[in-house]
């Protein structure tokens, strides 16, 4: 089904067969090369077969235009969820307390009763 004159098929056959096995961040970048490859009205038909919403895509290109991000990192610094022993103070001792009498545990270092 094209879109004005922009190959939506071809569009749709590399986002099955590559952008969707990317990362985050590399999908992103991927889908914001297809959207300046197809060029007026890319950014609609990329978002339709990509699933994104246009601001996603929005901040792609500019990163397309960005500096080279660091090796190794999908996100920032700081960037994704929080553990949950930061979130609860007293999850890990909970855990222990539940585990505990159904484990040998280590014999030479046992661990402190639980209340």
């Amino acid at each position: 089904m094209p879109l004005g004159m922009i190959d939506t098929q071809a569009i749709r056959r590399r986002w099955n067969d590559v952008g969707s096995k990317l990362d985050e961040r590399r999908r992103r970048l991927f889908a914001a090369g297809e959207v300046r490859a197809a060029g007026r009205g890319g950014l609609e038909a990329v978002a339709k077969i990509a699933g994104y919403v246009r601001s996603t895509l929005g901040r792609g290109l500019k990163q397309l235009d960005g500096a080279p991000f660091p090796a190794g990192r999908v996100r920032q610094p700081g960037g994704g969820r929080r553990s949950l022993a930061s979130q609860d103070a007293t999850l890990i001792e909970d855990l222990r307390c539940i585990v505990e009498p159904a484990t040998l545990g280590d014999p030479v270092r046992p661990l402190p009763p639980c209340q």
